[in-house]
């Protein structure tokens, strides 16, 4: 065990008397070479962020907050003009005030416990005060910023708007110029139509922080060894991550008799553990999962309110029963939309409890295994309308596709393997670590079953895209806790980041006495991974995962010479430059891929916009005609010349409608600038597929109600490309998330 866990026998660091404000110790543990850090924390919550903040301050400066405020800055920097600078960042810091204005005293006095402990530890800290209070709730005022991104996309709903949003900003201007023009953007379109253009970059998929995640639970009764399992990946668009993985053991009893001790997971600097998922003394587990709303409010009139984490922490510290953990959800005010998924071992049920701005509704509680990703169930709160009437949306049908795929792939493994009627579950951590890391496409899947059996199951496999794992999964965590909270029985178990995508690796998992809020290595290989891929044997395919995240962030984390991250908009040169690294890295990721006669249709893909992005119209065209090759051949058509990186693939890829007619559209405004003109054959033909496929998809996934209203966008490319070059054509921005 000593050479895969350094650090175990050594003694905790603890402050020196006199600088510490609560009882806290930190273990420096180092896991198969990666850094791994357990804080022991007894106090009041302020007390607990402060010890915090001054015994991570190294890793704090190093870790996450860089990264957030980095990103920011350069969201707020990234516009056409000084003035639209200027209001950029004005708004951002109006939002950022305002919920920290709002939020209970308790929070409050946290974040200036942080706030100090790392100025303190650091004795020259790099960021200032309010950065670090910006880091702690960067994520519920990205979420507030997209929620106004998309009411000013809606022209009727911007009008009626924009009044209440100027009279916010408006004093927070010093720039007469900006200030004046803003005043304009009350009762004028050109201005609200500059305003709308300012929140979309401030919430493009390089520029804002998504907390995506898939999950589940599942009953003792139903599980392999009789333990409760809740289990999550939590995806978030900050890399660093992993630089101080943290697992928490927090007892605020002192200051409340009533609570309950959790263990819960996070990085250096994130004050809210609890918010990410977690397990408390008396069975309850939690995860948080989000979502986007335009129900938002960034101010209470009357009382405060909580960022979702935060209640969600309440919930795992103060809650021993799901009624309980409801009565905490309603009895605070919401700033956005947030699933909170709740557990409770003694019972084996699972709730879900949905908010926004304006309601909390609590969903009965069920003893089923369930399913959680990132959309609404309830009635009042599901997508139904797509329009200005509809108070939740998805950014993108590419991402409504992604949720929803994550949801069946899930909700089937459960259906197939929990032990019910006598049949034997094969569910436990193993089970949960490969379903983590998964890789099924519900949607492929649905396609090779009814089109193309012949093919293996794994042709329905995928990268990237609608699959559990994403390209900015930062954690995979599981509890496992006994139904009938017998001493020692419950574990805890989370990736170490070792490699990424980080369900994919190393699981640490460790056995938690609650009595003594102290923890030890699991008796029984307490160190773990996926092992479908070693069965599968695909260990070059796998080794070209990471290779994807990297080509992602050479374009959302765009760092200088010395290497540190950009606060600024780039320059076009700068732009090109990360385009063409991503698309290189792409290229060895596709390579790696091939070594086990794997044809990746999601690094393809984005080869061909990273490519396209750098100005490389000629090599984008060559990953173009692959796809649609493979079209082709999925339709039964005619082959399209392509260089194919595998002569014999072990399995025929395929493509999801939705893919085929992005790949049409894209392909022609790439062919029209290798070509040099938007006339050659089979042109028009090619557009008029990708119109033919938006239609089907319309039929096929809203015949009842409205289509998602991002269909409309591609409908207006297509548009804009029988009318011109796709030389003279401003391309949507690519987007690795949800491989669009």
């Amino acid at each position: 065990m000593s050479t895969e866990i350094d650090g175990l026998d050594s003694s905790p660091v603890t402050l020196p008397r006199g600088q510490g404000r609560a009882d806290s110790s930190l273990r420096r543990l180092t896991i198969r070479g990666q850094p791994f850090f357990v804080l022991k924390q007894r106090g009041s919550f302020p007390a607990m962020a402060y010890d915090h903040g001054r015994l991570l301050a190294r890793e704090i400066e190093a870790g996450a907050f860089p990264e957030i405020i980095a990103t920011i800055t350069r969201g707020a920097d990234d516009q056409d003009s000084d003035r639209m600078r200027n209001i950029a960042a004005a708004l951002y810091r109006v939002y950022s005030d305002r919920v920290l204005e709002h939020v209970s005293e308790e929070f409050r006095q946290a974040v200036d416990g942080l706030a100090d402990g790392y100025r303190d530890g650091m004795g020259s800290p790099r960021y200032a005060r309010q950065e670090v209070s910006d880091a702690i709730i960067a994520i519920e005022v990205g979420n507030l910023v997209d929620g106004l991104a998309r009411v000013f996309a809606i022209p009727l709903v911007r009008v009626l708007r924009a009044v209440g949003v100027v009279a916010l900003v408006l004093p927070r201007l010093d720039d007469a110029e900006s200030k004046t023009y803003l005043k304009r953007a009350e009762d004028q379109p050109e201005p609200q139509e500059a305003l709308a253009q300012t929140l979309k970059r401030l919430t493009g998929p390089n520029s804002r922080f998504d907390f995506a995640c898939t999950g589940f639970s599942v009953a003792g009764a139903q599980t392999r060894d009789g333990r409760h399992l809740h289990a999550r990946n939590l995806d978030a668009d900050l890399y660093n991550w992993n630089g101080a993985p943290v697992l928490s053991l927090i007892d605020e009893t002192p200051t409340n008799a009533g609570w309950h001790k959790y263990a819960a997971f996070g990085t250096a600097g994130l004050i809210y553990p609890g918010g990410i998922s977690g397990l408390n003394d008396a069975g309850i587990a939690a995860s948080l999962h989000q979502l986007s709303t335009t129900a938002c409010e960034s101010g209470f009139a009357f009382g405060s309110g909580d960022i979702a984490p935060f209640v969600q922490q309440r919930i795992l510290r103060e809650a021993a029963t799901l009624d309980e953990a409801a009565d905490i959800a309603r009895e605070r005010r919401h700033f956005a939309a947030w699933t909170m998924f709740c557990s409770d071992a003694k019972t084996g049920k699972a709730m879900r409890i949905e908010v926004n701005g304006d309601k909390v509704r609590v969903h009965v509680p069920s003893i089923k295994a369930v399913a959680q990703t990132n959309h609404f169930f309830d009635r009042d709160m599901v997508e139904r309308h797509f329009d200005e009437d509809d108070g939740h949306f998805t950014p993108t049908f590419g991402k409504w596709l992604e949720t929803h795929a994550r949801y069946t792939t899930v909700t089937d493994a459960l259906s197939r393997d929990v032990g019910r009627g006598g049949s034997p579950s094969r569910v436990n951590v193993d089970w949960a670590i490969e379903q983590l890391a998964g890789s099924d496409d519900a949607y492929i899947e649905e396609i090779r079953r009814r089109q193309h059996a012949s093919l293996p199951r794994m042709a329905s496999h995928r990268a990237y895209g609608r699959v559990a794992r994403k390209v900015y999964s930062q954690l995979g965590s599981i509890v496992v806790a006994d139904p009938e909270r017998r001493s020692g029985r419950d574990e805890v178990w989370m990736t170490t980041g070792d490699m990424l995508p980080c369900p994919h690796s190393t699981y640490a998992g460790w056995s938690v006495d609650w009595d003594a809020l102290e923890i030890a290595p699991v008796a029984t290989q307490p160190l773990r991974r996926p092992r479908d891929y070693a069965r599968s044997l695909r260990p070059a395919w796998e080794s070209a995962l990471p290779l994807y995240v990297r080509a992602r962030t050479a374009v959302a984390r765009p760092r200088d010479g010395a290497g540190q991250l950009l606060q600024r908009k780039l320059a076009e040169a700068e732009t090109t430059k990360g385009y063409q690294r991503a698309a290189a890295l792409l290229t060895t990721a596709i390579e790696r891929a091939a070594q086990d006669r794997i044809v990746e249709v999601p690094y393809h893909y984005m080869r061909a916009r990273a490519r396209h992005a750098a100005g490389d119209a000629q090599s984008a065209k060559d990953d173009w005609d692959l796809l649609l090759d493979i079209w082709a051949w999925q339709q039964g058509r005619q082959r399209i010349a392509a260089a194919w990186p595998v002569s014999q693939p072990r399995h025929q890829p395929l493509l999801h409608p939705y893919e085929a007619a992005l790949v049409a559209v894209l392909s022609t405004a790439t062919e029209d600038v290798a070509t040099g003109a938007a006339r050659w054959p089979g042109r028009a033909a090619r557009l008029a597929e990708a119109t033919g496929l938006l239609q089907q998809l319309r039929q096929q996934y809203f015949a009842d109600r409205p289509a998602h209203f991002d269909l409309k966008t591609w409908d207006a490319l297509i548009d804009a490309l029988k009318e011109k070059s796709g030389q003279e054509v401003e391309l949507p921005e690519p987007n690795f998330v949800t491989v669009e």
